[in-house]
């Protein structure tokens, strides 16, 4: 009776090694699939990405030379309109700085 019992239990151990490698050998097939997948859809992404920095630097390098273009026609209204920028920018940076007034600590005022 043991040696049946026996038997079947080592029956048993062998069905289950059986379906652990085979549990083993799908999980190893379905990684590379995801794997697989994965690096698919990043050299996709990364493709794509590339095309769309290419096209930005494209355009920005035409419409560079299409301000430069209107620079080098009209030097006038480029110098005018740089000069205005700058003082609307020193007049913003002027209202700013006197906005903020630093606090008076009593230490040092003066009688």
């Amino acid at each position: 009776m043991a040696s049946l019992n026996n038997r079947d239990l080592m029956k048993e151990l062998k069905s289950l090694e059986a379906q652990v490698l085979h549990f083993k050998d799908m999980i190893g097939t379905e990684g590379r699939t995801a794997a697989d997948d994965i690096r698919e859809r990043g050299s996709i992404a990364m493709r794509q990405a590339s095309d769309r920095a290419r096209n930005a630097a494209s355009y920005a390098r035409d419409e560079a030379s299409s301000v430069a273009s209107i620079a080098r026609e009209h030097p006038t209204a480029t110098s005018t309109a740089l000069l205005t920028i700058g003082l609307i920018g020193g007049v913003i940076g002027y209202l700013l700085g006197q906005g903020h007034t630093p606090e008076r600590d009593s230490r040092w005022r003066w009688n």
